[in-house]
């Protein structure tokens, strides 16, 4: 491993962004294909009102080659990129940007094949699944779209802003006109419970899922990836839930989100 003047700048965005596991897990998998020194993937911890700027900065960082965007940027940066994928302007968000030869940025998103990926990687299916979702920001809108890409059988949308489960419920509509959509918690039995907000990264912060609603669920699902127990986790456990932790997700990720940002490597 050694790093020079050609090494090629990774990174990923949040606020905050100390928490981020991204940047130890690419490492690793650059290392272990001998590629850590020829690319290297670095925190970038940059607020909301810095990150228009922040962003058009990087388009002149010729050694740039890409990021991971992480909470709470994954909307906001869609209106700062050049170019969006079809996935990425049907979701309304991007996880991954690239930095093409000629400065123009590019966005994804992976996180909604992310965490079906990490889900059926734990053994949980989400075919025929009647899944409730709490959040309709970023993270969340990709989950949406990939449960409904991938069988589910109902999905139920909850929002602090009712207005955003709306809009992401007629989206999905459009998308997907054979899935049952709704923004409500449903009576009755819920296959898989779903935290797609930020709630649980910090001390304090409030359960973004009641625990009447845990009690009727299967299985508690979360997106937020540290801590990977989060008080919403610790409780379901607690009530003798299957839990699934937000680390899947990214862990399902990571080769992809550096395929996306050019990292070039051919298995031997």
């Amino acid at each position: 491993m050694q790093f020079s003047g050609a090494t090629i700048l990774l990174g990923v965005i949040g606020d905050p962004v100390a928490q981020a596991r991204i940047p130890g897990m690419a490492n690793q998998w650059l290392e272990a294909r001998g590629l850590l020194g020829r690319y290297v993937l670095a925190p970038m911890h940059v607020g909301a009102d810095d990150l228009p700027a922040f962003i058009a900065g990087l388009r002149a960082q010729r050694n740039f080659a890409g990021a991971v965007v992480t909470m709470p940027h994954k909307t906001s940066v869609t209106a700062l990129l050049d170019a969006l994928t079809p996935e990425a302007r049907l979701v309304g968000a991007a996880n991954v940007i690239r930095r093409d030869a000629d400065g123009r940025l590019t966005g994804t998103v992976l996180d909604g094949e992310g965490f079906v990926g990490g889900l059926k990687a734990q053994g949980h299916g989400v075919a025929g699944k009647r899944c409730v979702l709490f959040g309709a920001g970023g993270a969340a809108s990709a989950i949406a779209f990939a449960l409904a890409a991938h069988g589910c059988g109902a999905l139920h949308l909850v929002n602090r802003t009712a207005a955003k489960a709306e809009s992401l419920a007629q989206r999905l509509r459009a998308a997907f006109p054979q899935l049952a959509v709704d923004t409500a918690v449903p009576d009755g039995a819920i296959d898989i419970a779903i935290n797609g907000t930020r709630l649980g990264m910090q001390p304090g912060d409030a359960l973004p899922i009641s625990e009447t609603v845990i009690a009727r669920s299967n299985l508690v699902a979360e997106c937020v990836i540290a801590p990977e127990i989060t008080a919403l986790l610790a409780l379901a456990r607690g009530q003798g839930k299957s839990i699934h932790t937000g680390v899947p997700m990214l862990t399902a990720q990571v080769e992809l989100m550096l395929e996306f940002m050019g990292v070039v490597w051919k298995p031997h």
